[in-house]
């Protein structure tokens, strides 16, 4: 039975880590590009007023703690390869990440899965408004913050935040982590929340197999 679940929670940590691997090998293969149907402003206009709902929100992801290496020899040279250890697998809140609010449309919604399908699968910018897949007339009609550079009134401590003064809607919520800063991850979380008009809502965004030192 032990090693049933081991094998399980193994499986998991492929399934989350091996595109990352493959990231060179596809990064000069694929061309992205805005989704091709119509934008009507008219059905997001609502998501450029303010409001007095609020999101309360908490990004984690998994790292990996320890590594094993293997010397491999090549003639009279010895190469070594490192190896990430399942077992060392850990949930920690996110020091630098990107928070996208997308209002609920058919565009919006293959935006945020094109977000989510390019963010894993280029080599370069993975800020979730990449002009290679977000037109710039989309860019006003979503909001978006990041984290820590929004100051403490929003980023209100490591992996968390306070985002005020939004309208009452619908959304897809997309969650990035900046490759360029302390985290060295380049995933996107897509789901969808509604805000409540005098209300703060609960949001947790999380990559891995266990949901620990994170909550919103």
């Amino acid at each position: 039975m032990i090693y049933g679940k081991e094998m399980r929670h193994n499986n998991k940590i492929k399934k989350l880590f091996f595109p990352m691997l493959i990231l060179p090998l596809l990064g000069g293969c694929i061309h992205p590009h805005p989704p091709a149907m119509p934008f009507n402003s008219s059905e997001v206009a609502w998501a450029q007023k303010p409001g007095h709902a609020a999101i309360r929100g908490c990004v984690s992801g998994a790292i990996f703690t320890k590594q094993t290496s293997t010397p491999m020899t090549f003639g009279n040279e010895t190469v070594y390869t490192f190896h990430d250890v399942p077992s060392s697998i850990m949930q920690i809140p996110r020091g630098h990440f990107t928070v996208e609010l997308l209002p609920e449309s058919e565009y919006m919604h293959a935006l945020s899965k094109k977000m989510e399908f390019y963010s894993t699968r280029l080599i370069g910018p993975t800020a979730v408004n990449d002009p290679r897949w977000v037109d710039p007339s989309v860019l006003s009609f979503i909001r978006r913050i990041s984290c820590p550079v929004a100051g403490p009134d929003i980023c209100t401590s490591v992996g968390h935040f306070l985002w005020t003064n939004l309208p009452a809607g619908q959304w897809y919520i997309v969650t990035s982590y900046d490759a360029a800063n302390v985290d060295d991850s380049s995933v996107v979380d897509v789901q969808k929340i509604t805000t409540v008009d005098g209300k703060t809502v609960p949001f947790l965004s999380w990559t891995g197999t266990r949901r620990v030192l994170c909550s919103s």
